[in-house]
């Protein structure tokens, strides 16, 4: 392979690429998914369930990132930001950031839910409500076993691999990539923050999702290191799986759904103000761990 035909590439050309190997990576997963099928226990099994998130999650996102990482650039690991050290006060503002946003988006994603489609698109409703329908029973269904082995495997899928494929993704590739065609870094992070959220098929956990993709984005940009939106992204996803075998099922849950609206509103504007000031702290750190877009 003459890696030099792939250096050359235009900006769109290399986007479409990541798109190709992206696709091609959904059926080599989807392959490979099925040849374990028998061994899982069927397709209807759990284990078969868990098994195929994997598969998928490094085939559809983490295998093109690399790709594209390694063929339109001289060094894989400096264009995708992962051969720099952690800036501990940046990390530091990262994590703080996930936990006082969370009110935030908790009502954003309680006034998501309460969309509503004019009534040409009761289909169009009806076919999205069944999709979030679905969704939330594999959730619970993956998440049904409170055996040690599985919560710390189910850990694992949703947290560490998500964290790390999707990161790898949409940060580290996709985000990159758009910001080379529209020459724009706000641009890039939000128009990778709507595919980000889009990706997943949840129109009623959109809101909330896009405004987490954003800032991922964000401490992407801002750190100018992978590891950062990484950890960040494990973090958070951590915190939801842990609240929901804590609290699923009972009173709090509801409540933990809904906090930042009624009477608990207080909370989000403490959440806007809070973050405000730690997203200004983060982005003052722009300048100096992206040296290089800097040099005149």
């Amino acid at each position: 392979m003459n890696k030099e035909i792939f250096l050359r590439m235009s900006s769109w050309s290399q986007l479409f690429f990541l798109l190709l190997f992206c696709f091609g990576g959904l059926i080599v997963g989807t392959l490979f998914v099925f040849a374990f099928a028998p061994v899982m226990g069927g397709m209807q099994s759990m284990n078969f369930m868990r098994v195929s998130q994997l598969i998928q999650s490094i085939f559809l996102f983490l295998v093109p990132a690399i790709l594209c990482a390694f063929l339109f650039n001289e060094n894989a690991k400096e264009y995708l930001k992962i051969n720099k050290i952690i800036n501990l006060k940046v990390l530091i503002y990262s994590v703080l950031l996930i936990i006082t946003i969370q009110p935030l988006i908790s009502f954003t994603g309680y006034y998501n839910r309460m969309i509503t489609l004019p009534e040409s698109f009761t289909a169009l409703e009806q076919a999205m409500q069944a999709m979030e329908d679905t969704a939330a029973a594999l959730l619970e269904n993956l998440l049904a076993d409170r055996s040690v082995h599985i919560i710390i495997f189910n850990v694992f899928i949703i947290a560490v691999v998500a964290g790390i494929t999707e990161e790898f993704f949409f940060r580290g590739s996709l985000q990159q990539l758009v910001k080379k065609v529209c020459h724009n870094r706000h641009l890039a992070v939000w128009i990778t923050a709507f595919i980000f959220s889009f990706i997943h098929f949840q129109f009623y956990g959109f809101i909330p999702r896009m405004l987490l993709g954003a800032l991922l984005g964000y401490i992407f940009l801002w750190s100018g290191n992978l590891w950062i939106p990484v950890i960040v992204h494990i973090l958070n996803n951590a915190m939801s799986v842990t609240i929901y075998y804590k609290f699923h099922g009972t009173p709090a849950y509801d409540q933990l759904e809904s906090f930042g609206t009624g009477s608990t509103v207080w909370a989000t504007i403490a959440s806007v103000i809070v973050s405000g000031i730690l997203f200004y702290l983060l982005s003052r750190e722009y300048p100096r761990n992206n040296p290089e877009e800097f040099t005149i």
